[in-house]
């Protein structure tokens, strides 16, 4: 990508992630943007279709990031150590914390969590179905309820409805994900 385009369009997204912190549950136009980013509405619409395709670009962005992480450390190919995933979840979400708490509580952003959770998915069900034997539609429902049941406790954490800290969160996260809940419950037995 020519570094101007690059620039241009890191100016929109930074002008909309700020006025999404100023504004918070208020809609967010077009000319909001481009003024905060100081450029014409033209320029917008020449790297933007609609102020939703800055988010959908964003999560789509996070997670090829979490996935890139993810296969660096060899998470698909060697044993699947749930901690390289909670360390690698609660990285991702640690560099974007305002924002994403600001997504969290913003009811108009329900589009952005269903769009996060379709990329993640796709993505996912790609990677594992690359490393795995399993037909493709259990590796479908597995991993369609994995990220569903994770971006919902994430959210809830984000709005504050859970307390404890990014890293326990992240961790109970995927101690769920590799244990499920019958793990849980036989640990709390065993105690």
């Amino acid at each position: 990508m020519d570094r101007r385009v690059a620039r241009t369009k890191n100016a929109i997204r930074q002008a909309y992630f700020d006025l999404l912190l100023k504004k918070g549950d208020e809609k967010i136009t077009v000319a909001d943007i481009a003024r905060e980013a100081d450029i014409d509405r033209k320029t917008f619409y020449l790297h933007y279709g609609s102020t939703d395709e800055i988010i959908r670009e964003f999560a789509e962005t996070k997670t090829q990031e979490m996935l890139r992480r993810l296969t660096l450390r060899f998470f698909f190919t060697l044993s699947f150590d749930r901690k390289i995933f909670a360390r690698e979840a609660a990285g991702i979400l640690s560099e974007n914390l305002e924002f994403a708490r600001i997504l969290a509580k913003n009811s108009n952003m329900y589009f952005f969590w269903k769009q996060l959770e379709d990329s993640a998915v796709a993505n996912l069900v790609g990677s594992y179905g690359r490393h795995s034997k399993v037909p493709h539609q259990d590796i479908v429902t597995r991993v369609s309820y994995f990220v569903a049941g994770a971006s919902n406790v994430f959210q809830r954490w984000l709005r504050g409805e859970i307390d404890c800290s990014l890293e326990e969160m992240s961790d109970k996260v995927s101690e769920i994900a590799f244990e499920g809940v019958q793990g849980l419950l036989q640990r709390s037995r065993e105690s």
